[in-house]
């Protein structure tokens, strides 16, 4: 018994004992109805049953009569096969006969056949001759075309296929001279100036005679296509090439030899000539020639795309003579600025396809080939840096660049000016070259001009070094105080470094860049795989053994970012590195989105409009290359750039501020006379210098970007908090007058100094070492005395105990220090003899 079986007699025996296993009473009546069914089957294989002999009598009698029919039908099909066999041996020389005959009838009708096709198509031919009407000839002419499809091998495909072309020169010669006096009743080129609609019985005409040129298409095959170097597709149709002649006799009259309109310093005439001619006919195209095909279901031709690729042809040819011709008078120098005419051109060509496109509503290549081809688009990346270059040195070299002024035209009204003028220039010539480049159908030729790109950026941020370095050297006393250049070349410097940076990073998650990064990416992993595998083909001459420790193949070769390791072609690293993008930039917009989800507090609402809501990976980490994309290290670069600024500036602050605090770090604190905490003031000393270090906090502060503003005001209240805790809280000793008015000068003056203009809930404590210095000297006496105890006979446990009291950024031997230094708690030892313990 099989395993199915057993399941089936499992269930019914659940089924019918039932589900409580507990109830046993339809057991015995199931056992039963099995002892039923054992005894009938028994009784009915029993032999000494009465009914077992008679039902196997008449089974035998059954199968005897059954085995008695089947031999009479094998004697019969024996004899059967006999007389055929008998048969075909008498009547093979007859069949034999008959078949030669039927064959030589067959070839006789197929030459007959053969025959009259080629009487058909003289017949055709004859016809055509002595017919006049055009309906007809075409009728005829597609009657041929049939006949050369239907023929294709031998002499008569050769036959037909000759008859078809002669009558097809024919008919187009006859067809295109009845074409050409319709065009000129429609008044054909079409102007502006001459609206009036055509007569109808005209236009009916044309509509027929163009209805006859599609239909006399020369078959495929028939006729070759004679595609031009510039040219991406076929030719056009046949009424297209008849409606595009006048306007390329036109075209050849105003734009090629000597005339003043050929000037080859003007390209722009004759794009705008052939954008003109585009607008201008293209509404006739579609309204009176595509209905025309689309009533024939000739559903690969697209007339206006034809119509406007032979236009654009036109234009094509014509500016790679111009940009050839360039190359010739730099030589001869007949132009004044070849290079200028040459960008001039390029921008013409680039405006041409922008409006092609926004005419058309379809991108055409061509124009944008002729840029591309391999000696012009060298030429175009050197033009484009030379100026480039030297327009970043004409700006750098004016006074005026150091002047703030709104970044760009997403500046919100209201926002503090920061970005220096040719910090904003310098990102609006990345972003025109971005926009001439970002057309180009290949990404290769974009991947080009983003290393120009990045050498440009690393020439403006060399430049920004020199500036630097001049600004910083020429500081004086109140440089910062004053108006002239130097201090604001030294601050523009670092917003110049900031915004770069600021804008490189935003850039490189736009959609454009990541394409560019991704790509980058996948073509380094595309040619690395081409060079193994040209390695593996030339080490396989010389070697059998190409196999590997782990077994696998050497030219399998798997990319890392769980690519196949099947062979990718160009195209298919493009479409990945598009695909890699949109995943990118759509993951990226759904955490933004999620992050709108949340309440942004009041100091976000106060940031530039260009600094990122994140903050970016730490410079020269390998997030950080990740984050910079497609600018590889440019903005760990110019961070550096920036930081090396801030720094500067706050070194000169510092160095002003520690040469004006000698009287301070020198008064007598262990001997201050106490005065009520209502009329205490600032300290005499530390007035002069404080005031002079918020006079140039705040000049920076203000010409600063805001974050960068905040970064300074954190180093410089780090820098002051460690100035001011070692050379006045270790180095004197303090009564309590003195720690009265220490601590009034650190809460009510200093930290006030170096607290931000708004409130922010995560801000950083400011000048903690001196908070908590204040802390210990006004400690209670038997707190201060216990804590002192505590951290000379317990040192293991001095970091706890000060954190028990909240003191985390003063050392245990420093808090020490500090409490030994309190007079209160010292009053039978003088200053200097327990000055003499340290």
């Amino acid at each position: 018994m099989n395993e199915e079986d057993k399941k089936n007699i499992i269930q019914d025996l659940n089924l019918r004992i039932g589900s409580d296993i507990n109830d046993l009473s339809n057991a015995s009546e199931i056992e039963n109805q099995l002892v039923v069914r054992r005894d009938q089957l028994q009784s009915s294989l029993n032999l000494a049953n009465n009914l077992v002999p008679t039902k196997l009598s008449s089974a035998l009698k059954k199968a005897e009569k059954n085995s008695t029919q089947i031999n009479n039908l094998k004697n019969k099909s024996v004899t059967l096969k006999s007389r055929i066999e008998s048969f075909l041996e008498k009547t093979e020389p007859l069949r034999d006969g008959l078949n030669k005959r039927f064959t030589a009838i067959n070839k006789l009708e197929q030459t007959l056949i053969y025959l009259k096709s080629f009487e058909k198509i003289d017949d055709i031919s004859r016809q055509m001759k002595q017919c006049n009407d055009d309906e007809q000839l075409v009728l005829c002419y597609g009657e041929l075309k049939e006949l050369c499809n239907q023929y294709k091998d031998g002499h008569r495909g050769v036959y037909v296929r000759e008859y078809t072309h002669y009558w097809h020169n024919i008919l187009k010669d006859k067809l295109t001279k009845h074409y050409e006096d319709v065009l000129k009743l429609l008044k054909w080129p079409i102007t502006t100036a001459d609206n009036s609609p055509p007569p109808k019985e005209v236009l009916v005409k044309f509509s027929n005679l163009t209805r006859y040129l599609f239909l006399i298409e020369e078959p495929e095959g028939l006729h070759t296509n004679s595609i031009s170097e510039l040219a991406e597709e076929q030719d056009p149709c046949l009424p297209v090439k008849i409606l595009l002649r006048p306007l390329k006799k036109r075209f050849t009259f105003h734009f090629t030899g000597s005339r003043q309109t050929a000037r080859i310093d003007r390209p722009e005439w004759f794009l705008t000539q052939t954008l003109a001619w585009i607008k201008d006919h293209q509404g006739f195209i579609k309204n009176n020639v595509q209905p025309v095909v689309d009533k024939l279901q000739l559903k690969n031709v697209k007339t206006v795309d034809e119509f406007n690729a032979g236009l654009i042809s036109l234009a094509a040819e014509r500016l790679h003579t111009v940009l050839g011709l360039y190359h010739t008078q730099r030589k001869k120098g007949e132009l004044v600025d070849v290079d200028a005419a040459f960008a001039h051109a390029v921008d013409e060509t680039l405006g041409f396809h922008r409006e092609f496109v926004t005419v058309t509503g379809k991108d055409g290549n061509n124009v944008l080939s002729v840029l591309t081809k391999a000696e012009t688009f060298v030429r175009w990346l050197a033009v484009e840096k030379k100026y480039a270059l030297a327009k970043m040195d004409e700006t750098l070299d004016n006074d005026q660049w150091c002047e703030p002024v709104a970044s760009g035209v997403t500046s919100a009204v209201g926002t503090v000016l920061w970005v220096p003028r040719g910090a904003d220039w310098f990102i609006t010539l990345l972003k025109t070259i971005e926009d001439r480049y970002a057309v180009l159908p290949q990404p290769g030729h974009r991947l080009q001009f983003l290393e120009m790109q990045l050498e440009l950026v690393e020439e403006w941020r060399v430049r920004l070094t020199q500036l630097l370095s001049a600004a910083a050297e020429s500081l004086g006393v109140d440089s910062l105080l004053a108006t002239d250049a130097a201090p604001l070349a030294l601050t523009a410097v670092v917003n110049a470094a900031h915004h770069t940076r600021t804008v490189l990073l935003q850039w490189a998650h736009s959609l454009h860049y990541l394409q560019l990064h991704y790509y980058r990416r996948q073509f380094q992993h595309f040619t690395q795989q081409q060079h193994r595998e040209e390695s593996i083909k030339s080490s396989s001459s010389s070697e059998d053994d190409d196999i590997n420790a782990n077994g696998l193949r050497l030219s399998s070769y798997v990319f890392s970012e769980g690519e196949s390791d099947e062979a990718m072609s160009l195209k298919e690293v493009e479409e990945r590195a598009k695909t890699l993008a949109l995943n990118a930039v759509s993951r990226r917009n759904s955490l933004v989105t999620d992050i709108s989800k949340f309440e942004l507090v009041a100091p976000l609402a106060n940031l530039s409009v260009t600094e990122p809501l994140w903050n970016p990976a730490v410079d020269g980490s390998a997030s950080g290359a990740e984050e910079a994309g497609v600018f590889s290290e440019a903005p760990t670069l110019l961070a550096h750039l920036r930081d090396a600024g801030l720094a500067a500036i706050i070194d000169h602050i510092l160095f002003e501020f520690r040469a004006s605090l000698r009287d301070y770090k020198k008064q007598k604190w262990h001997a201050w006379m106490m005065v009520e905490e209502m009329a205490l003031s600032v300290s005499a000393s530390l007035c002069r210098p404080l005031s002079a270090l918020l006079a140039r906090v705040a000049a920076a502060h203000q010409r600063l970007a805001p974050p960068l503003a905040r970064r300074m005001r954190a180093a410089l209240a780090h820098h002051v908090d460690q100035y001011i805790f070692e050379e006045v809280v270790l180095q004197n000793w303090f009564n309590t007058g003195g720690t009265v008015q220490f601590t009034h000068d650190v809460k009510r003056n200093l930290v006030p100094a170096f607290t931000l203009p708004y409130k922010v809930s995560s801000q950083m404590i400011q000048l903690p070492r001196l908070l908590e210095s204040c802390k210990l000297l006004n400690m209670d006496y038997d707190d201060a005395r216990r804590l002192r105890a505590s951290l000379s006979k317990q040192p293991n446990l001095a970091v706890e105990n000060l954190s028990t009291h909240g003191i985390r950024h003063v050392q245990p031997n420093e808090a020490l220090q500090i409490l030994s230094q309190r007079t209160d708690l010292n009053e039978s030892s003088s200053p200097s003899s327990v000055m003499e313990l340290f």
